[in-house]
C-alpha cells in the first residue's frame, strides 16, 4: 500500500515537471519578437496577438507552408488553450488564464513569422540559382 502511493506521487510529481517544462518552452518561443512583415500578412489591428487572436493565426498558420520535412502539428497547444478558456470562467483564475492563453497566441504567431521568414529565404535562394 505504501509503495502504491509513493509510485502516485513520484508519477504526479513527473507530471507536474513536465507540465511545467513544456510551458517554460512554449513561453520562451512566445517572447520571440514578431517581424514587421508577420504584422502586415496576418492584418492584426494590433501590434502585439491577443488571446482573441489565437483562432486566427491557427488558421494563418495552417495556410502557411511549411518548407520543413516535418508536420507541425499544434495539437498540444490547442488543447492547452481550450483548458485555459475553460478556467477563464472561473473568476479566481481568470488573470491568469488569460495571461496563458495570449502566450499561446503569440507562440502560434511566433510560428506562423519564423515560417514566413523561411518561405521568403527559401524563394530568395531560388531565385538566385
Amino acid at each position: 500500500m505504501f509503495s502504491t502511493l509513493i509510485l502516485i506521487a513520484a508519477t504526479l510529481g513527473l507530471m507536474q515537471f513536465g507540465i511545467s517544462y513544456w510551458r517554460s518552452l512554449i513561453a520562451g518561443i512566445a517572447a520571440q519578437p514578431l517581424s514587421e512583415r508577420f504584422r502586415v500578412a496576418s492584418g492584426l489591428n494590433h501590434a502585439v496577438p491577443e488571446a482573441e487572436d489565437f483562432g486566427a493565426l491557427l488558421s494563418f498558420h495552417r495556410m502557411t507552408p511549411g518548407i520543413e520535412q516535418r508536420t507541425s502539428s499544434l495539437r498540444g497547444i490547442q488543447i492547452y488553450y481550450a483548458v485555459v478558456a475553460a478556467l477563464c470562467g472561473l473568476p479566481a483564475l481568470r488573470r491568469w488564464a488569460h495571461s496563458e492563453m495570449v502566450t499561446c497566441a503569440r507562440y502560434v504567431a511566433v510560428l506562423v513569422d519564423q515560417r514566413l521568414e523561411q518561405n521568403l529565404a527559401c524563394a530568395a535562394e531560388m531565385r538566385s540559382n
